[in-house]
C-alpha cells in the first residue's frame, strides 16, 4: 500500500461525514426538537450561559434570619401576630372565682383567745372592744390558776428578800473571816431552782370591758382577780352594793366607772383602797356634795367627774385633796368666777373641761 492510498475505514468515515452534515442541515427543526442548546444568544449575539438544573437552597445563618425579620414590615407583622395571640389567650384564660372574705371569728373564740394568752403569760390584760361581755362570761376567767400564780409570785418575792438579807449578813461577817476560795459561794443551794420563773406565771392585772353590761353580780367575780390593778366598766350600772366586794382588792390603783349608779356613800367607801390613784366616775346620783366624800380618798392624784353638776363651792372643796395633780370635769356647773379662783389659787393643777384643755390651764399641752 502506497502512502497516497486511504484505508478503507477512513474512507467510510469520510463518506459518512458529508451525509451526516447534509442530514443535519436538511432538517434543523428535528434537531431543535430533540435537544435544547445549553447556550443562548442575547440581542447582540453574544452567548449567554444558562443553567437549567435546579440549584439547592442556600442555608441562612441565624444572624441573617434575624436581620431579615427585623425589617419594619416583618417586625410590625410579628408584633401584630404576638398581640393577637396574647389577646386570644387573655380572653380565654381560666379565671378563678373570687375567694369569699374570711369569716371573722366568733365572740366566743376571741374571748377564749384572750384567756389563753393570759394563761400562757403572753398578756396580763383582758380588753373587750368588739364583742360583749356579761356576768356569765366573767365566770370563764381562770381564777384558780391566777390565784396559784399570785401565791407563787409572793413566795418567790419572799425568798428573794430573804436571800438578799442573808447575803447582806454574809458580806458583813466575811470581813472578819478568811476569804473564800475561788468558785465557792455562801449560798447553800446548788443549781437553779425548779420553781417557775415569775415571767412564766399567768397574771391578770387589767380588765377593760367596753362592750356589754356588768352588774353587781359580775363585780363579785371581778373582785376575785388576785392582782387586779386597773378596772374599766363602760355601760355598767354598778351600785354602792356592787362596789363592796371590790374594796377587798387593795391592789387597785385605777378605777373607771363612767356609767355607774354610785352615790356619795359609795365614793366615800373608796378610801378603803390605799393604792387608788386615778378615779373616773359618772353617775346621775352624784351632786355637789361629792366634794366632801372625795376628801376622804386622800390617795387620789387624778380625778375625772362625768355628768356631775359640780358648782364653784364644790370645786373649792375638791381641790383640797392633798395630792391632786389633774382634774377633768365634764358637764360641770362652774362659772367663770370659779375658774378665776381656781387658776389664781392652784396654778399647778392640770385642768380639762369637757374633754379639752381649759384655755387658761397653765399646764396646757397638745395631746397626740
Amino acid at each position: 500500500m502506497s502512502s497516497n492510498e486511504i484505508p478503507d475505514d477512513d474512507r467510510e468515515e469520510e463518506n459518512d461525514s458529508p451525509e451526516d452534515e447534509s442530514a443535519t442541515a436538511a432538517d434543523p427543526g428535528e434537531s431543535g426538537a430533540e435537544s435544547q442548546p445549553d447556550n443562548d444568544e442575547d440581542e447582540l449575539g453574544d452567548v449567554v450561559e444558562t443553567d437549567d438544573e435546579e440549584q439547592p437552597p442556600k442555608r441562612l445563618s441565624l444572624k441573617e434570619r434575624l436581620i431579615a425579620l427585623c425589617t419594619p414590615t416583618k417586625l410590625g407583622v410579628s408584633i401584630a401576630v404576638v398581640a393577637i395571640f396574647g389577646l386570644a389567650w387573655w380572653a380565654t384564660r381560666p379565671i378563678e372565682p373570687p375567694k369569699p372574705p374570711a369569716k371573722p371569728p366568733e365572740p366566743e373564740e376571741l374571748y377564749a383567745q384572750q384567756i389563753e394568752q393570759i394563761l400562757s403569760g403572753a398578756s396580763t390584760q383582758l380588753h373587750t372592744t368588739t364583742y360583749e361581755i356579761n356576768d356569765e362570761k366573767l365566770l370563764l376567767i381562770p381564777l384558780e390558776e391566777l390565784e396559784k400564780a399570785a401565791e407563787q409570785r409572793r413566795q418567790n418575792l419572799l425568798a428573794d428578800e430573804q436571800s438578799s438579807v442573808d447575803e447582806t449578813a454574809a458580806d458583813e461577817s466575811s470581813s472578819d473571816s478568811a476569804p473564800l476560795p475561788p468558785g465557792s459561794s455562801l449560798s447553800s443551794s446548788e443549781g437553779e431552782s425548779d420553781e417557775p420563773q415569775v415571767s412564766e406565771l399567768p397574771k391578770l392585772d387589767t380588765v377593760l370591758i367596753d362592750e356589754g353590761v356588768i352588774t353587781d353580780e359580775g363585780m363579785v367575780t371581778i373582785a376575785k382577780i388576785p392582782e387586779l390593778r386597773h378596772l374599766r366598766l363602760r355601760l355598767s350600772p354598778i351600785t354602792d352594793e356592787g362596789l363592796k366586794p371590790l374594796l377587798e382588792r387593795k391592789s387597785i390603783w385605777f378605777l373607771n366607772l363612767p356609767h355607774s349608779r354610785l352615790t356619795e356613800k359609795g365614793i366615800r367607801s373608796l378610801s378603803e383602797l390605799p393604792k387608788l390613784r386615778q378615779l373616773r366616775v359618772g353617775s346621775t346620783l352624784l351632786g355637789n356634795d361629792i366634794g366632801r366624800a372625795l376628801l376622804e380618798v386622800k390617795s387620789l392624784r387624778g380625778l375625772h367627774l362625768i355628768g356631775v353638776p359640780l358648782s364653784d363651792e364644790g370645786l373649792k372643796v375638791i381641790v383640797q385633796l392633798p395630792h391632786l395633780e389633774s382634774l377633768y370635769l365634764d358637764d360641770a356647773a362652774i362659772t367663770e368666777s370659779g375658774w378665776d379662783w381656781l387658776f389664781q389659787n392652784h396654778p399647778q393643777l392640770h385642768v380639762h373641761i369637757n374633754q379639752r384643755h381649759h384655755d387658761r390651764d397653765p399646764q396646757h399641752h397638745k395631746h397626740e
